[in-house]
C-alpha cells in the first residue's frame, strides 16, 4: 500500500481538489506508448500511402543537385542562401508528412488527458529546486518502482522487437541472398515490402504494450493520488472549515432557534402533552391562518420547558398522548397541521376555546 513521506499508509482515495491540483502541475495519468504506437502505426501508413510522392520528390532534389552541382560556385558570401535554399527544398518534402505525424501525436495526447495546461508545473518552487539540484531528480528515477518497472519494460520491448526483426529477416533469408541478380528496382520493392512488414508486426506488438501500459499508468496514477486520513482531515478543514468550529456555530443556532421557539409558546392556544416526554404548541388565528401552525415541539427536558412556559403564560395544556406523539413526528415546527389531524385538533382546540368561555 502506498505510503507519504512520514510513512502513513494512504488509504483514501483522491478528492477531486487534489486531483485538480495535481493536473495544474502537470501530473496526470498518461502513458507515453500509447502516443508512440500512434505515431509508429498511423504514420507508416502516412509514410506508405505518400511514399511514392516522397521518393519522387527525394530523386528530384538529388537529380536537381547532380545535374546543377558543377555549375554552382560556393563562396563564403553565398554559402548561408544555398543552405536555406536546401532547407526549403527538403521542408516541401518533408514537413507535410511531420506535420501530419505532429497532429497524430497530439491526437494521441489529447484522447489521454483531454486539453489541460499545466499551469503551477513552472511556477512552483520544486521545479526549479530540481533544476538547480538534479541529484534528487536522478534519485527520484533511479531508486523509485515505477523506474524499475520502465526499465523493465524496456528491455521486454527491445526483446520482442529483436525477436520480430530476426523473424521477418530469417524468413526472407533466401530471398535477401538473391537479390544481387535482380534489377535495382527489385530491390526497392523488396526493401519497401520488408519495411511494411515490419512496421505492420511492430505497431500490433507495441498497441499492445501500450493497451497494458495505459492501464497500469491509470493504476499507478490512481494509488500515488491517494490521501491518508489526516491529509484528508486537513484538506477538509480548509475547504470547509474546522469541523469543531462548524459544530460549535451548529450548537449556537440549534440554542438561538429553541430560544425563539420557546418565546413562541407564550402564543400559543394550547400545548398538546403526552403527558411526560412529549410536548407540542398550537397556535390558530382564524382570520390570519388557514389551518392550525405547530410553533414548538420538544421532547423530555425540552418538553417539560414548553409545559413551564405554557403554565407560567396561561397557556392551556391538554394531555393526549397519541395526538402529541403523531404531530411531534409528523409536523416540523412552522408548518401547519396536516389534512388528516384536522378532527383531532379540531376537537382539542373546541374544548379549550369551551374551557376559556366557562372561565371568561
Amino acid at each position: 500500500m502506498a505510503e507519504n513521506k512520514e510513512g502513513q499508509e494512504k488509504t483514501e482515495p483522491a478528492s477531486a481538489k487534489r486531483l485538480n491540483e495535481a493536473r495544474a502541475r502537470g501530473q496526470v495519468s498518461k502513458s507515453m506508448d500509447v502516443t508512440t504506437a500512434a505515431m509508429m502505426l498511423f504514420g507508416g501508413i502516412i509514410i506508405f500511402l505518400f511514399g511514392n510522392a516522397l521518393i519522387s520528390g527525394i530523386q528530384d532534389f538529388m537529380r536537381y543537385m547532380f545535374y546543377n552541382s558543377s555549375s554552382i560556385n560556393i563562396t563564403d558570401n553565398n554559402v548561408g542562401s544555398l543552405f536555406i535554399q536546401i532547407l526549403l527544398l527538403l521542408s516541401k518534402i518533408l514537413l507535410p508528412i511531420l506535420v501530419l505525424i505532429m497532429i497524430i501525436a497530439l491526437i494521441a495526447e489529447v484522447s489521454q488527458v483531454g486539453f489541460t495546461f499545466a499551469t503551477k508545473k513552472f511556477t512552483e518552487g520544486n521545479h526549479f529546486k530540481q533544476i538547480f539540484n538534479p541529484f534528487s531528480g536522478l534519485k527520484k528515477i533511479f531508486m523509485s518502482g515505477r523506474a524499475v518497472f520502465e526499465l523493465v519494460k524496456s528491455f521486454a520491448k527491445l526483446l520482442l522487437f529483436s525477436l520480430i526483426v530476426y523473424q521477418v529477416l530469417d524468413a526472407r533469408a533466401e530471398e535477401t541472398v538473391g537479390l544481387m541478380e535482380r534489377p535495382i528496382e527489385d530491390i526497392g520493392a523488396f526493401i519497401a515490402a520488408v519495411c511494411f512488414e515490419l512496421l505492420i508486426k511492430i505497431s500490433v506488438v507495441f498497441i499492445l504494450i501500450a493497451v497494458v501500459d495505459f492501464f497500469y499508468q491509470k493504476y499507478r496514477f490512481k494509488e500515488d493520488m491517494k490521501m491518508t486520513k489526516q491529509e484528508t482531515k486537513e484538506e477538509t478543514k480548509q475547504t470547509e472549515g474546522d469541523p469543531k468550529i462548524k459544530q460549535r456555530i451548529r450548537s449556537i443556532l440549534r440554542s438561538r432557534l429553541r430560544k425563539l421557539m420557546l418565546k413562541k409558546v407564550r402564543t400559543a392556544e394550547v400545548v398538546i402533552t403526552n403527558p411526560t416526554h412529549f410536548a407540542v404548541a398550537l397556535s390558530y388565528k382564524s382570520e390570519d391562518m388557514s389551518a392550525p401552525v405547530l410553533v414548538a415541539k420538544g421532547l423530555d427536558y425540552l418538553a417539560l420547558q414548553i409545559r413551564e412556559i405554557a403554565e407560567q403564560a396561561g397557556v392551556p395544556i391538554v394531555e393526549d398522548p397519541p395526538l402529541a406523539r403523531v404531530i411531534y413526528y409528523q409536523v416540523d415546527v412552522e408548518q401547519e397541521i396536516p389534512e388528516n389531524l384536522f378532527k383531532a385538533v379540531a376537537q382539542v382546540l373546541a374544548y379549550v376555546y369551551h374551557l376559556k368561555r366557562k372561565a371568561g
